[in-house]
């Protein structure tokens, strides 16, 4: 039995979504794993059940696949995929990248196209599934039944390093609460933003539910802020929330990993850290606007949608912050 390797060229959202799909595969989590190749980092989940093992896409010559020419493969790459079971995410079954993958001599090659179908409303991994099903690749009915139930199984480890790393967050010197050796309220971990800026809702809301929670069930709220809110936040706003909560601040994947895992809920925007969440089986509360959740909602068990309405309503798009401190509640 041999592992599958993906290779894939998005973004954390698209890649988690990605793996979603994956763990629908034949043998996977039967003593099968995954090993991605991406240029996104999501982070070491190689403990978990099933293994996924990430390699990066630098230095193995993937340009190679995108042009129609004689030139040779390059040896690693050729190396890598000699007779492996490949699921190639970067571009569909009818395109030269396809025609290039054949030449490596896979045992296996199945192909789709990342992008979504116009006007389509199901959930894009049923999209994607559905390519893989034109070529011959059937994901077995329990699975096909149930998609959301596929996530990971997460190591006692990995909760752990994530709860230390949640305590030194309320121990920094600019956090707003000190670090109890044990706390008996649960632990909320909001990230406010998006690599869109038209994805995230408004920041004072999250505010608003990070007190609301405080309040109504004394849970440890901490924010989590990724690259793109520490360039584009400025220095005066992120004093402010740490001023008030703790605040983890552009953590590496592999600490996003282990936060994500030992959050007892995670609340967030339409982002990379929500989906990955999902995927590590953390209870989620996630807020569209924009982005239509019949395509791009998180999967998960535990994994819960807000929608709005941003262009009726840019203030709150129409979703209170009492309605998501609710819904947060119930996953506690």
């Amino acid at each position: 039995m041999s592992d599958w390797v993906i290779l894939h060229g998005g973004a954390l959202g698209d890649l988690t979504l990605t793996i979603q799909l994956a763990l629908r595969l034949p043998d996977v989590g039967e003593g099968g794993g995954l090993h991605v190749v991406s240029r996104t980092d999501p982070g070491d989940l190689s403990a978990c059940r099933p293994s996924i093992r990430r390699r990066s896409s630098e230095g193995l010559g993937l340009h190679w696949l995108f042009g129609d020419h004689d030139d040779p493969p390059p040896a690693r790459l050729a190396q890598l995929l000699r007779g492996a079971r490949v699921l190639n995410a970067l571009a569909g079954a009818h395109t030269i990248v396809h025609k290039r993958l054949l030449e490596l001599a896979p045992a296996a090659l199945y192909s789709l196209d990342p992008r979504p179908r116009a006007g389509a409303s199901r959930h894009i991994t049923q999209q994607w599934q559905t390519q893989l099903e034109q070529q011959n690749l059937l994901v077995p009915k329990c699975i096909h039944q149930q998609p959301a139930h596929r996530v990971l199984g997460v190591p006692d480890a990995l909760r752990r390093a994530g709860a230390a790393l949640l305590r030194q967050s309320r121990a920094a010197p600019d956090s707003a609460t000190e670090a109890p050796a044990d706390t008996a309220g649960p632990t909320v971990v909001i990230h406010p933003g998006s690599g869109g800026r038209a994805k995230c809702w408004p920041r004072s809301g999250f505010l608003e539910v990070a007190r609301r929670l405080c309040q109504e069930r004394r849970a440890t709220v901490c924010f989590l802020v990724g690259p793109v809110e520490l360039e584009t936040w400025s220095a005066a706003e992120l004093v402010e929330l740490a001023g008030e909560f703790p605040l983890l601040r552009g953590p590496t994947p592999n600490e996003l990993v282990a936060i994500l895992s030992a959050a007892d809920v995670l609340i967030g925007n339409d982002a990379g850290p929500t989906h990955l969440a999902a995927l590590l089986g953390t209870p989620t509360v996630a807020l569209f606007g924009p982005t239509p959740v019949s395509v791009w909602r998180p999967l998960g068990v535990g994994a819960h949608v807000m929608a709005g309405d941003p262009r009726s309503r840019p203030d709150t798009w129409g979703i209170q912050p009492g309605q998501v401190a609710a819904l947060a509640l119930t996953c506690l």
